[in-house]
């Protein structure tokens, strides 16, 4: 967690220090990004980074929960309102707020993708652990209303679903990533429909 004197900076200077760290970590990821390179792009001197914050992982512990956090706020899904015939076309238009996410900020995407080259160490730092374990539970809510609504299999356990799905869902961000600079809204539905596709390969009963 950033210190307390990070948040009485003004918005606008604390979305400069996030953004740039966001970018920096995007573009190399953890272990390649660069502090100083950070605090440059920000306009921060290296002794001003530890007023702010304890080290390198708190910096992006704290870009990664501030902007997966900002992304996810905007999806929403009523586990009461989902029917068989609901299920698929609800999940495509989860995809498609945070690709459209995405395509205005792509470096938000990568520094949230970056998450997966992470130590177990990193992963249990707060808050960041619990947004993830949210997250996780948060899908396998999913995949249960699916399989009680018989679209989603049932001869594997939603711990190995919820694993093959993560694995798709990666593979599938990794390649989109170069080309969100690109992207229209046409490339954003066909992006939605195949990674559906890809899913409903995956999911729905043999």
């Amino acid at each position: 967690m950033p210190r307390p004197r990070f948040y009485k900076l003004t918005s606008e200077k604390q979305e400069t220090i996030l953004e740039a760290a966001a970018k920096e970590f995007a573009d190399k990821g953890y272990e390649n990004a660069s502090l100083n390179q950070i605090l440059q792009n920000a306009g921060l001197s290296k002794g001003a980074a530890y007023y702010y914050f304890d080290d390198k992982a708190d910096v992006f512990v704290t870009a990664v929960t501030t902007y997966s956090q900002l992304v996810m706020s905007n999806v929403v899904v009523d586990f009461d309102t989902l029917t068989s015939a609901n299920f698929w076309p609800t999940l495509a238009d989860v995809y498609r707020q945070q690709f459209q996410q995405a395509r205005e900020r792509p470096w938000v995407f990568g520094v949230m993708k970056s998450v997966g080259s992470l130590s177990a160490e990193m992963l249990a730092r707060e808050p960041f652990a619990s947004f993830v374990v949210a997250m996780q539970n948060m899908l396998k809510q999913l995949l249960n209303s699916g399989q009680g609504l018989g679209v989603v299999r049932t001869d594997l356990s939603i711990d190995l679903l919820y694993l093959l799905i993560s694995a798709v869902d990666d593979a599938h961000d990794q390649w989109m990533l170069p080309q969100w600079s690109s992207i229209d809204d046409a490339g954003i539905e066909t992006a939605v429909a195949r990674i559906i596709q890809l899913l409903q390969r995956l999911l729905s009963p043999l």
